[in-house]
């Protein structure tokens, strides 16, 4: 006796979804989960997750589109689709990335960002401020070569403490320096060369060596 094995592919029927328009008139927080109860056209009350593909946080008096499954009953809020007043809060969740060849933000006003720890890599920075100001109780810089061009710079520094092995600098106008002292140690050769050298004090001038040698 032959017996014939048959495999009948079965057309499965999609699950009946409805999709409504509803108010946000609650939001609750539940443990890791935000619930939101949501008014129907017919004033009646459902519960309410927000799906990932809405980014935007719903809020309170929010028209929104939702979604549910008739079978196993989910309602997902899919889209925040008018707001009155309040602030627009995009939510990515704990893991995001935003990938993109060019990616361009076009701010009116300000731009704030706020985190623990802000990291920032790339193989070409470049930044234009009219005004900057950077505050922080401690700063750490690590650079092979850097470059300052600036007409114009200002610093207040309560106290500064320097260890280079080597600096050549170049001047083309005036140097100017003015302090109420100004103590110098050189462990090697200390020299000055100039057209003009003057040296003036209202009261005292010392001159301490071994051996001194003039002109």
């Amino acid at each position: 006796m032959k017996n014939n094995l048959r495999l009948v592919k079965k057309n499965c029927l999609p699950e009946p979804v409805e999709f409504y328009f509803a108010r946000v008139i609650l939001v609750e927080q539940e443990e890791t989960n935000v619930c939101y109860s949501i008014q129907l056209n017919d004033n009646s009350i459902i519960s309410a997750l927000k799906a990932e593909s809405c980014l935007l946080l719903p809020e309170v008096n929010d028209l929104i589109l939702a979604s549910s499954c008739l079978n196993e009953g989910n309602t997902f809020i899919l889209q925040i689709l008018t707001r009155n007043s309040g602030a627009k809060v995009v939510d990515l969740g704990e893991n995001a990335m935003l990938r993109a060849t060019n990616l361009k933000l076009d701010v009116q006003k300000e731009i704030g960002i706020q985190a623990p720890a802000v990291e920032l890599s790339g193989l070409k920075a470049t930044a234009k401020f009219s005004h900057s100001s950077l505050l922080s109780n401690w700063c750490e810089i690590r650079t092979k070569k850097s470059l300052f061009i600036a007409e114009s710079a200002e610093k207040i520094i309560n106290t500064v403490t320097e260890k280079i092995v080597n600096i050549f600098k170049t001047v083309e106008g005036i140097e100017f320096s003015k302090a109420n002292r100004i103590r110098t140690i050189v462990t090697g050769r200390l020299f000055y060369k100039a057209r003009h050298l003057t040296l003036n004090a209202e009261e005292e001038i010392g001159i301490d060596g071994k051996k001194i040698n003039m002109g």
